[in-house]
C-alpha cells in the first residue's frame, strides 16, 4: 500500500502526482490519502484539495482511501500510527516549499518521519510541478557504499517506468587542498576506481529494475564540494529528478548550511526526492 502524507498546501498538490503515479505501479494499486488536521488551514481548502486527488485518482482507475485524523501528540506521531511498521508499505510526503532560514527538511514532519524508519518514507521537494510527477530522467548520487543504491530500490522501481534515462553519479570527496595538489596519476586513479564502482552499480540497477543496460548511465568525478557538483551535473544533464538517500546521520545534522542534503535542496534545478536510509 502507498500512503501520501497530505498537507493541504500548493506544494502538496504538486507531490500528490507523484504519489499517484506511483501508487498506480504497485502490484496492488491503491492510494491511502492521510491528512493530520491543522487550525491554520480552513477545512474548506483541504477538502477541495483532497477532491482534486480524488479526481486524479479516478480518471487513472485507482483505488483510494481518505483518512482525516486530529492532530494527537504531533502529526508526524499522528501519520506514524495510521501507516503500519512494515517495510512493504510506502509513506509519500513534501518537504517545505520554501527554506525561509529553516532549511526545507531540517525540523520537518518529513525529517521525523524518515527518521523513525517504520516504513519506506520519500520526501519530494517539487521545483517542475509542469512534470506531473513523471521525471523522464533520473540521477542518482551514490556513496561508493558496497551495497550501492539496494537501500532505495523499493521507491526507485515505482519511479522508474516512465523514465527514458537514468544515471548514476558517484563523486569521490576530495578535501580543498588535496584537490589542488593531487598528480594527475592519482586523480587518474581514483576516478578509474570510481567508474569501475559506477559500472558494477549500473549492472545491477540495470538487472534489478528490468531496465536495458543502454538506459542507464553512470559518471566518477572528483571534487571537493559533493552537493554543490550533484546540482551541476542535474542542470548539465537537464536531469528531471535527483533521488538520493538520507543517512540517519545526516538528518541529525542540525546546521542547515552544511548539511549536504539541504545543500542539493537548496541548489538543484530540478525536483528532489529523499530516501530513507537507515545508516
Amino acid at each position: 500500500m502507498l500512503h501520501f502524507a497530505y498537507d493541504g498546501s500548493i506544494h502538496g498538490d504538486w507531490v500528490a502526482r507523484y504519489a499517484t503515479r506511483m501508487a498506480t505501479r504497485l502490484p496492488d494499486p491503491g492510494l491511502h490519502v492521510l491528512h493530520v488536521e491543522d487550525r491554520q488551514l480552513a477545512n474548506a481548502d483541504v477538502e477541495a484539495g483532497l477532491d482534486r486527488i480524488k479526481a486524479a485518482c479516478a480518471e487513472l482507475a485507482l483505488p483510494v482511501e481518505v483518512t482525516v485524523a486530529p492532530a494527537r501528540s504531533s502529526v508526524a506521531d499522528t501519520l506514524l500510527e495510521l501507516v503500519p511498521a512494515d517495510p512493504t508499505h510506502f509513506l509519500v510526503c513534501g518537504t517545505r516549499v520554501r527554506q525561509k532560514g529553516r532549511g526545507f527538511l531540517a525540523d520537518t514532519v518529513s525529517e521525523q518521519l524518515l527518521r523513525a524508519g517504520r516504513c519506506q518514507v520519500l520526501s519530494v521537494r517539487v521545483v517542475q510541478p509542469g512534470l506531473l510527477g513523471g521525471p523522464r530522467s533520473i540521477l542518482i548520487p551514490v556513496s561508493g557504499r558496497p551495497e550501492g543504491i539496494r537501500v532505495g530500490l523499493p521507491f526507485l522501481r515505482l519511479l522508474v517506468s516512465e523514465a527514458s534515462k537514468v544515471e548514476v553519479l558517484l563523486v569521490h570527496r576530495v578535501s580543498h587542498r588535496r584537490f589542488r595538489q593531487m598528480s594527475h596519476a592519482e586523480a587518474l586513479r581514483l576516478v578509474e576506481h570510481g567508474q569501475h564502482y559506477v559500472s558494477t552499480v549500473k549492472h545491477s540497477m540495470s538487472t534489478e529494475l528490468d531496465l536495458p543496460l543502454g538506459q542507464v548511465d553512470g559518471t566518477a568525478i572528483l571534487s571537493d564540494d559533493i552537493p554543490k557538483e550533484i546540482a551541476i551535473h542535474a542542470g548539465k544533464h537537464k536531469s528531471q529528478l535527483i533521488y538520493m538517500g538520507a543517512s540517519v546521520r545526516s538528518l541529525r545534522t542540525r546546521s542547515v548550511y552544511g548539511n549536504p542534503i539541504e545543500q542539493v535542496l537548496r541548489n538543484a534545478p530540478c525536483d528532489v526526492a529523499i530516501y530513507g536510509d537507515p545508516s
